[in-house]
């Protein structure tokens, strides 16, 4: 007689990886894209499962339109506000404000108060690590100074890479599956 095949884990199983506390405060911190990023949850600590990071970003700045293929992201406003496309919906995320992207969504957004603070995660992780690979370490926790980032390859790969295209990058528009 064979020993049933085992569906995984049960319910009553603790996970393999332990819990992460982590502040603010003591976090990795990255000045990129006039953004502060800062590193809450990484993806090595996750075993690529999720990541999270708080960013805090000026008036005016955000994304044009692109997707994730591979990455679900969420928002959460903290302070401030901005206005975000999702989909075909336009909504306006002030404080206290929860949105969630689905892989394949077409999305973007703009800062529409003087600062903006939001909770930013991906599942499963990965952007994170386009972050540390290209920013440059904070001094501060606060905006990075102006003009900062004039490195075209880098905003280029920050643009259009695994993680998120802009719409009009050709591989964006294909029809991908994991």
């Amino acid at each position: 007689m064979s020993e049933p095949i085992s569906s995984g884990p049960s319910l009553t199983q603790a996970l393999s990886l332990p819990p992460i506390i982590q502040s603010a405060e003591s976090a990795p911190a990255y000045w990129f894209l006039d953004i502060l990023w800062i590193v809450l949850v990484d993806g090595e600590q996750t075993d690529g499962r999720y990541s999270l990071m708080e960013q805090l970003m000026p008036e005016g700045v955000g994304p044009t339109p692109h997707v994730h293929p591979f990455n679900d992201e969420g928002f959460y406003v903290i302070d401030g506000a901005m206005e975000m496309r999702v989909g075909d919906q336009t909504v306006s995320a002030a404080k206290g404000t929860s949105v969630w992207i689905p892989r394949r969504t077409v999305h973007a957004f703009k800062v529409t108060s003087p600062t903006c603070r939001v909770l930013n995660s991906f599942a499963p992780a990965g952007m994170e690590q386009l972050i540390k690979s290209l920013a440059r370490p904070a001094d501060r926790r606060e905006l990075p100074p102006k003009g900062l980032d004039t490195d075209p390859k880098k905003i280029a790969a920050f643009a259009n890479n695994y993680w998120g295209m802009e719409i009009e990058f050709p591989v964006a528009q294909t029809t991908l599956s994991r």
